[in-house]
């Protein structure tokens, strides 16, 4: 028998994967699922009012993981979506999208997702492009010969190599991890980054089997970088990255 009122929902898995499923999701809410056919949907019930963006989205984080681990295959859907009933979940999300659901979690099964962060030394990476660069040093000590209005433009100028150095450092590294670890994984995303201070957010997705040797290429791709950027690893992770099922859901409750 279905529940009447709004469900929060998480992801999307198979429901013979759907045995152990976390106690506790947005709001303290129970963790259950909803079904149709193969296929069930990880939900709880809101009560309609807002919820702590922050805590609430790790919540949703924590529930997607937990019902991930070990060797199930989850399809996260996108934080913040409510939908009127259960009766919706079945009718506008697993129903009209049994196909392609069922096909990503085919094409899933099996893997994980690995993310690599990289965060800058602002200071550091700023020292090692200008100490590596000839025409930043000599457009730095042209800058120091002229007296203050002169120099104007030659600011300027140096101003524009030190950020194209930057950039094409940033980039060299990105290039270099992807190198590395590329050939290590099934698919790769590039993410946009955070802030400016961050360089590379590559998303790998990998064969389970596979983990371990993934991460030891990690720890030897953070020596051959060096201290100018630190690494931030993580996974495994359900496939948040490579889950792009292009729902439909057909009422403005998906959010």
């Amino acid at each position: 028998m279905s529940r009447e009122g709004s469900v929060y929902v998480y992801g999307v898995l198979a429901h013979d994967d759907a045995k152990s499923l976390p106690e506790a999701g947005v709001a303290g809410s129970t963790v259950r699922t909803v079904r149709h056919s193969e296929l069930a949907a990880l939900v709880s019930d809101v009560d309609g009012g807002p919820l702590a963006a922050a805590r609430e989205m790790r919540a949703h984080w924590r529930v997607l993981e937990e019902a991930s681990g070990g060797t199930t295959t989850v399809l996260p859907i996108r934080f913040g979506t409510v939908m009127e009933s259960e009766a919706a979940v079945r009718e506008r999300l697993l129903e009209p999208n049994e196909e392609r659901l069922t096909v990503l979690l085919r094409e899933l099964s099996g893997r994980a997702q690995l993310s690599l962060k990289s965060h800058y030394d602002e200071d550091r990476l700023l020292r090692e492009v200008v100490d590596s660069s000839p025409d930043i040093v000599a457009q730095r000590e042209r800058v120091r010969r002229l007296p203050g209005d002169a120099a104007y433009y030659d600011r300027i100028r140096l101003g524009e190599l030190v950020a194209s150095q930057v950039e094409r450092r940033k980039q060299a590294d990105a290039e270099l991890a992807l190198e590395r670890l590329e050939h290590l994984a099934v698919a790769v995303r590039e993410e946009a980054p955070a802030s400016p201070e961050a360089g590379f957010h590559l998303a790998f997705l990998v064969e389970r089997e596979r983990i371990d040797e993934f991460s030891t290429a990690v720890g030897e791709l953070a020596k051959e970088i060096g201290e100018r950027t630190r690494l931030r690893y993580l996974g495994p992770l359900p496939p948040y990255s490579f889950a792009e099922a292009n729902l439909t859901a057909g009422s403005a409750a998906w959010a």
